[in-house]
């Protein structure tokens, strides 16, 4: 692509946000939420929307407005593609798997080519082009953004509660005892070369707390360093002690703390969280349900602080053109088609309990949210037996087909006694070809029909 066409694209993306045109949906969620699975599945819808009968909630589809969707490039040259096409491979080759978790920011324009039946467009329009891009980008890094509202001894002392917390009390053991040994002979000659092997220690504490299935782990840069690896600009951590900081650490630990805000943070939330528009939150219930009380509540603090990071309001033409803000917020539970149909409803109430005190801000400020249970790409298919009991046929890691009975889901928060009897549910694998396109989901019309449908009249 020239320069001029460069321009000519950025061009055209301006003259498309002034006249809401454009989307940019940041698609959000913790690792292992199944963010690269639902964008792979809403691509896969759009772009069959006119060959399958998936989608009767996505009314521009119903209606036969729609005359297609295509790929088109991205005026952003800095960003990585998202691999939808390697993800399709990944699903449907000779021995179906899960595409690679996401690893780095990227994203994909879609274009939407429909005919208007309402306002000026719908009397003098023939057809309407509509601008998508879906953003990806690990969740790792989503946990960083609340730190840019935190000094490094607030951050301390929050990290100091959580490290009380039950089972990372265990896991942060060793390294606290390298801490207190190192206080004893802290000086200013050695000072770097200390700090920067207890933040080795504490890197490789927060990779344990990720392997036991903990989230709320910051800096997330020191679980999925990307670029940084290596680079001095991780070498700090929180202040973990009751006792003051040795004065040779203090100054440096600040100063390390206020440069990954000012040189990591700030840029990455500069360039793609504040030109956000529209917010899709990915949250994987049935695993923190199954992994216990602990990973639940943790589950929950770590959702509920990362919604206070983005910018939510009204977007007006003056704002679209400078300074987009999330206008539209879509709360999803993933997986399910893990469970049977008449769990899903529980599913979608508990997510609602989960975020609660957020949802109510949402409410206060005037912007439309909803929570919905969905599967990006289905891999069960439901049965009912004869004798009445529903049950969940899939595909295993063996690529074994199985059948287990549908679990249940609570749409309450669980009790004392709930977390005794323990949660188990299924986890399927994919088992598709490509003549199975598009893939199955769960719900994807109605959160397509949400997110767009306002823009698609």
């Amino acid at each position: 692509m020239s320069r001029f066409q460069k321009f000519k694209h950025q061009t055209r993306d301006v003259i498309h946000r002034g006249f809401d045109r454009h989307i940019r949906l940041a698609v959000t969620g913790l690792s292992g939420a199944g963010k690269t699975a639902l964008i792979t599945g809403i691509l896969e819808q759009l772009l069959y929307a006119n060959e399958t009968q998936q989608l009767p909630y996505f009314n521009v589809r119903q209606q036969q407005r729609l005359n297609g969707c295509r790929l088109h490039t991205s005026s952003n040259w800095q960003v990585s593609r998202f691999d939808y096409e390697g993800a399709i491979d990944c699903l449907t080759g000779q021995a179906p798997k899960w595409p690679q978790s996401t690893r780095d920011v990227s994203e994909i324009r879609v274009e939407i080519k429909y005919q208007p039946r309402s306002g000026l467009a719908g009397r003098v329009m023939d057809t309407r082009r509509l601008t998508l891009d879906l953003i990806d980008y690990p969740g790792e890094w989503l946990l960083d953004l609340p730190l840019l509202q935190l000094s490094y001894d607030e951050w301390s002392r929050q990290q100091q509660r959580l490290l009380k917390a039950e089972l990372r009390d265990q896991l942060a053991s060793g390294w606290l005892d390298k801490v207190q040994t190192a206080v004893k002979v802290a000086s200013e000659e050695k000072a770097e070369q200390q700090l920067r092997e207890l933040a080795t220690d504490y890197r490789a504490f927060l990779r344990q707390c990720r392997e036991r299935k903990l989230l709320l782990l910051q800096p997330g840069r020191m679980v999925l360093p990307g670029e940084l690896e290596g680079a001095p600009a991780l070498e700090f951590f929180p202040w973990p002690l009751s006792e003051p900081m040795p004065e040779a650490w203090a100054k440096r630990l600040r100063e390390k703390y206020r440069y990954y805000q000012q040189n990591v943070i700030t840029p990455f939330y500069q360039k793609y969280f504040k030109h956000f528009n529209r917010q899709v939150v990915l949250v994987d219930v049935l695993q923190a349900l199954q992994n216990g009380e602990h990973h639940f509540a943790e589950l929950q603090l770590a959702i509920n602080e990362l919604m206070k990071s983005f910018s939510y309001g009204n977007n007006s033409l003056l704002k679209r053109l400078m300074s987009p803000v999330i206008d539209k917020v879509a709360l999803v539970a993933t997986k399910a088609d893990s469970i049977a149909p008449q769990n899903h409803q529980k599913l979608t109430q508990l997510l609602q309990l989960m975020t609660q005190k957020q949802r109510q801000e949402l409410q206060f400020d005037q912007i439309p949210h909803q929570v919905f249970s969905v599967a990006g790409i289905a891999t069960s298919q439901i049965r009912k037996l004869s004798d009445g009991t529903t049950v969940l046929d899939g595909i295993n890691e063996q690529r074994e087909l199985v059948r287990v009975g549908a679990p249940e889901v609570p749409n309450a928060m669980p009790t004392e006694a709930d977390w005794r009897q323990g949660y188990v549910y299924p986890q399927f694998y994919p088992g598709f070809t490509a003549q199975d396109s598009p893939l199955p989901h769960i719900r994807l019309d109605q959160l397509l029909e949400y997110v767009l449908g306002d823009k698609l009249k």
